[in-house]
């Protein structure tokens, strides 16, 4: 037992080894010699976590994309929790960087992008990552059509794919600003979407809410992946 412990908490260290530098300088900084220096191991304790840099690579992914699944797992929808319009709002602002670490993410997610276009594996990859996500978008959206939150006429497919783009859009677009830059129109953005799908409340749309401030969890269906083998 000490001994899963203690090789999990290694990997773990690595892929935040990883990520450092991808932030910094990209993928093209990343090798099994500068990763171990970042995390401070040899050369060898890293190769037998990972016997290549593309293993390497797709673990560093997963966790990037465990660690935000994390983050919305913290979200409850229903009753006594999160409306599907609050909800909708709280997952897609999570994605903004508003720190250091959320601007490395965003940064290494476009780093990966711009990697599975030219790389076949790392494509199949992020499909994959996609297909996971549109299946946790299709059952919110079915959820609130059921329970009346939906805009009238909404096509659940398209609005899924919607979603779908402007993830990938707040991501790739925010990579490329520098720590301090100004959010206001990407929150807008973020609020014009809300708009479009939800059905108005009674008490009109809450524009000014921070959805920080609600003390709520909410339960994602999504099953656990394991880290994506290629052959």
């Amino acid at each position: 037992m000490p001994k899963n412990v203690d090789r999990e908490g290694r990997r773990r260290e690595i892929a935040e080894a990883l990520h450092r530098i991808a932030a910094r300088e990209g993928l093209e900084g990343v090798s099994v010699r500068t990763v171990a220096a970042e995390a401070g191991l040899s050369a060898g304790a890293v190769q037998r976590e990972f016997d290549s840099k593309d293993r390497l690579l797709r673990f560093a992914l997963r966790a990037t994309v465990d660690e935000v699944t994390e983050r919305f797992g913290r979200l409850r929808i229903g009753p006594g929790g999160l409306d599907f319009s609050a909800a909708l709002r709280q997952v897609l602002l999570e994605l903004l960087p508003t720190d250091g670490r959320k601007l490395a993410q965003a940064r290494i997610w476009s780093a990966y992008y711009a990697r599975a276009a030219v790389d076949p594996v790392f494509a199949d990859t992020l499909e994959a990552l996609t297909e996971e996500t549109r299946a946790s978008f299709l059952r919110l959206l079915e959820y609130a059509r059921s329970q009346g939150a939906l805009a009238p006429g909404t096509d659940l497919e398209a609005a899924t794919e919607m979603l779908l783009v402007i993830i990938d859009g707040l991501w790739i677009g925010c990579a490329r600003l520098p720590e301090a830059a100004s959010l206001d129109g990407h929150r807008a953005a973020v609020e014009a979407t809300v708009e479009l799908l939800g059905q108005p409340t009674p008490e009109g749309p809450r524009r000014n809410e921070d959805p920080r401030s609600r003390n709520a969890q909410i339960i994602r269906n999504t099953p656990a992946q394991n880290e994506p083998t290629h052959g």
